[in-house]
């Protein structure tokens, strides 16, 4: 399981059945639930909820399926249980939200440090995401 205050959750273009964000939505999902989240958001998330709407589930539903899966194939199994079109929606929605907002993952790339590209300008640009994720986690609470 990862601490999400010392590193990242997967990169959001890695896919669980074929759908992107998901793995990542799981990291978010166990570390909300271990205490490790950090600045992450789980819950609050936009990006996260879009997903989630795609594949008809909410957050908390998320979180009991991922708290009962012994590991990732498990959680999509019990996401195509409770919804049997899951997949399908989730690849669609995938590779719609890809090319409809390429610059959010640009910068979600630089922020969780998987690109390199503009390396100086990460720090600063922490402090204003972490500040923006502090924000929401305080108007929004789970």
């Amino acid at each position: 399981m990862r601490d999400l205050r010392v590193e990242p959750p997967r990169r959001w273009n890695e896919r669980l059945g074929g759908i992107p964000w998901l793995p990542r939505l799981i990291d978010k999902a166990r570390a909300a639930r271990s205490g490790t989240l950090g600045a992450y958001l789980f819950g609050q998330s936009p990006m996260d909820r879009s997903c989630l709407r795609a594949l008809g589930l909410r957050h908390r539903d998320v979180a009991t399926i991922v708290a009962s899966a012994k590991n990732d194939d498990e959680v999509l199994a019990a996401i195509v249980a409770h919804n049997p079109n899951a997949v399908e929606r989730g690849c669609a929605w995938g590779d719609r939200i890809v090319r409809r907002y390429p610059w959010f993952f640009f910068v979600l790339d630089v922020d969780d440090g998987y690109s390199r590209a503009l390396r100086p300008v990460k720090p600063p640009m922490n402090v204003v995401l972490n500040t923006v994720t502090w924000v929401i986690k305080r108007v929004w609470p789970k």
